[in-house]
């Protein structure tokens, strides 16, 4: 099997495996928000459940931007992040804490999340999900 941290096109044949991305999505079990009809996560969750600490989600999401913006991963801003700011607080959801001064705010669905999954090196609860 080819190592996933290196090879764009390994990882990009897993993502666009809709089957195996449901599979993954089950036994994977993260819980996030549903935001336009898919389940969301904001980069604190994301380092959370990795173990890692948020500036290392900053740092893969600087060096491959690009990769995870094609696989999910955006950035809101006006009325899109004032819908999920309203949506993540009349979830309750204890763990998405969004400011309300926060102008901007990243979040991946399910496919970014797994291509970043991919990407991490620093990460065991990667290396094994």
């Amino acid at each position: 099997m080819k190592d996933l941290t290196n090879s764009t096109v390994a990882r990009q044949n897993i993502l666009n495996n809709n089957y195996a991305i449901e599979e993954i999505q089950k036994a994977v079990g993260i819980e996030g928000i549903v935001f336009d009809s898919q389940l969301r996560f904001i980069k604190s969750q994301i380092a959370s459940f990795f173990e890692i600490d948020e500036r290392t989600v900053e740092r893969y999401l600087e060096i491959h931007e690009n990769e995870l913006k094609v696989n999910g991963y955006e950035v809101l801003k006006g009325k899109r992040l004032k819908e999920f700011k309203l949506l993540a607080k009349n979830a309750m959801a204890a763990d998405i804490n969004v400011a309300q001064s926060t102008a901007n705010l990243g979040i991946f669905n399910f496919r970014s999340f797994l291509n970043l999954a991919m990407l991490l090196t620093e990460s065991e609860k990667a290396k094994t999900s």
